[in-house]
């Protein structure tokens, strides 16, 4: 599966906006209404799309993504996946299989969006690339070397105080760009929708690594 595609829709949904602002006083608080509000809520869902190009070759893809603190949960063509603070799984529809595991720490602090809020810059270093009306645009730089991402490109809604747009360029001259819309952060979500349920998935191999 491509888990590197998937690790970017987790890191582009909340995180990325916030840490940018981290530069002044407006973007501190920016940041603080980002997190507030987040944590604040029962709940933030948001549609996506996808675009990957790679060695002269694009794939397209687009789901919808629901978070409520540590937890996340997201569907798409292909997969769908859960962590319900616990157990990862994620069900590969060509496969026929669900997979369980218990994530490391790291793991999930590289895919899931409230914890990123909290380390995500000291990854990156950021510019201001320029603002029209509520879309302020920014660039993020890797502070090490070593990284294999060149650069990201992020445009976010000032006024809503959410991505709209974000273009990843990696060392291996691959791309993705992923669009986001109907973001909301006004739901009610159960947290039993981010447990793995096996009565929903009659006939379908199910592999415990946990």
């Amino acid at each position: 599966m491509k888990k590197y595609s998937y690790y970017i829709i987790y890191i582009i949904l909340l995180m990325i906006a916030a840490p940018l602002y981290a530069q002044n006083g407006k973007c501190n608080i920016l940041l603080d209404n980002v997190i507030k509000e987040y944590d604040a809520s029962n709940g933030v869902s948001a549609n996506f799309s996808i675009c990957t190009e790679s060695n002269g070759y694009a794939s397209e893809t687009s789901g919808k993504i629901v978070l409520n603190g540590k937890m996340f949960s997201f569907t798409t063509t292909e997969m769908e996946c859960g962590y319900d603070g616990e157990t990862l799984w994620t069900y590969i529809k060509n496969n026929n299989e669900i997979n369980l595991s218990i994530p490391e720490e790291e793991e999930i602090i590289n895919i899931n969006p409230y914890l990123l809020i909290k380390n995500y810059s000291k990854r990156f270093k950021c510019s201001f690339a320029g603002k029209s009306g509520d879309m302020e645009t920014v660039v993020l730089s890797p502070k090490s070397s070593a990284d294999n991402i060149v650069s990201v490109k992020v445009t976010i809604n000032s006024k809503l105080l959410c991505l709209s747009r974000i273009e990843v360029a990696n060392k291996d001259n691959s791309k993705i760009v992923i669009k986001v819309s109907d973001y909301n952060s006004r739901i009610n979500v159960d947290k039993a929708k981010f447990s793995f349920d096996k009565k929903k998935y009659p006939n379908i191999e199910i592999i415990d690594l946990r």
